[in-house]
């Protein structure tokens, strides 16, 4: 290695001395955010399950309604599966809620109610990976650790110019490592909050604000001319195009049939018999036979429209019918399938592509 490329990898690896004018920013110019008032390590959790690819102003009126429902890691395990989805209806991943959930429920199990400060212990909950739990043993418990997000990711790229994809485990694991040399010995969590707020509010992916920020005479990407072009992305595959059918039964009482889902992005939802279609497959009889296989004998099917939603790697567009409808065999209704009038759908958790096709069944706006 020439003298000149070895002063450029050392420099590269030195640390920035980031903690003094971040954490003096971050102290004047922090959002005022539900989960930073009164905060405590269960307040984290939430918080951070619920920010996992969904934005803040989406995540607020949800966490202070969990947090209503919820106040502690004991009332979140003592509920059912489906108080914990009602809960979450609308906010989208579902899996993240059935994760909560298991960890609550872990946290009860194991550790006598109290979330765990040790990262490696919080790592051993059921469904925490990595980043959740160096977030909460540092915003939490003060742990000197560092939570490497989407924010982080960028933040830190930028600031040591990394040329490598931020997608690549290798390179997360790098910029981990270098984010960690930062973190000081005091104020450990603020400090990851402040990364975090930075990426955020500041190093925006598109448009950041270079000329405010606090750590701009640090930055290489800036100082190389390279902010537009850091961080580098691995290209992502286009949206998978998938057509379904699905059908609002409706008995007598003007109850529509739900059934849980099993599998999928949306499992532990409660949706309407839906059935995905392939190629030129005759549609009604499609819906007849999913309607069929949850039990019920459905009437004349009448084409309601259909209705489009867009999920992260897959764009769905449903046609949706409705019919009348009648149990055509006995079976348990509490564990697959429930008769539920419109007041009711509440009580369980039915996501917002579900909720786009009662809507259309029901004849209002989607």
């Amino acid at each position: 290695m020439s003298e000149a490329r070895s002063r450029e990898a050392r420099s590269s690896d030195a640390k920035l001395g980031l903690a003094r004018p971040l954490l003096a920013w971050y102290d004047r110019a922090r959002r005022d955010l539900p989960w930073r008032r009164a905060p405590n390590p269960y307040k984290t959790l939430v918080s951070e399950f619920m920010l996992q690819q969904t934005v803040v102003a989406t995540v607020e009126p949800y966490f202070h309604r969990f947090l209503e429902r919820f106040p502690d890691v004991a009332a979140l395990a003592a509920a059912s599966e489906d108080e914990v989805t009602a809960a979450w209806s609308g906010l989208g991943y579902y899996a993240r809620a059935r994760n909560l959930h298991r960890a609550a429920r872990a946290v009860v199990e194991r550790h006598g109610g109290a979330l765990p400060a040790d990262e490696q212990e919080l790592r051993a909950l059921p469904g925490i990976g990595p980043y959740t739990a160096a977030a909460v043993a540092a915003i939490g418990f003060g742990a000197r650790t560092f939570a490497l997000d989407g924010n982080g990711a960028r933040v830190t790229a930028r600031l040591w110019g990394v040329l490598h994809s931020i997608d690549r485990p290798s390179t997360r694991e790098a910029l981990r490592a270098r984010g960690l040399d930062e973190v000081p010995a005091a104020r450990a969590g603020d400090f990851n909050q402040a990364v975090m707020e930075l990426g955020a509010t500041v190093c925006t992916p598109r448009a950041p604000a270079c000329k405010t920020c606090p750590l701009a005479r640090k930055c290489r990407a800036l100082a190389t001319g390279a902010v537009a072009r850091l961080p580098v992305r691995t290209p992502k595959r286009g949206k998978t195009l998938v057509r379904v059918a699905c059908c609002a039964c409706v008995d007598g009482a003007g109850r529509v049939l739900l059934v849980r889902r099993q599998t999928g992005l949306l499992a532990g939802t409660w949706a309407l018999p839906t059935v995905e279609l392939e190629g030129d497959d005759a549609v009604e009889r499609a819906v007849r036979l999913a309607v069929r296989e949850a039990g019920v004998t459905a009437g004349r099917l009448v084409p309601r429209g259909s209705v489009r939603h867009v999920f992260t790697h897959r764009d769905v567009t449903a046609e949706v019918f409705r019919a009348k409808g009648a149990a055509r065999r006995a079976r348990d209704g509490q564990a697959t399938r429930r008769w539920l009038a419109p007041d009711a759908w509440g009580t369980v958790g039915i996501s917002s592509f579900t909720h786009k096709t009662l809507r259309a069944a029901l004849g209002e706006p989607v």
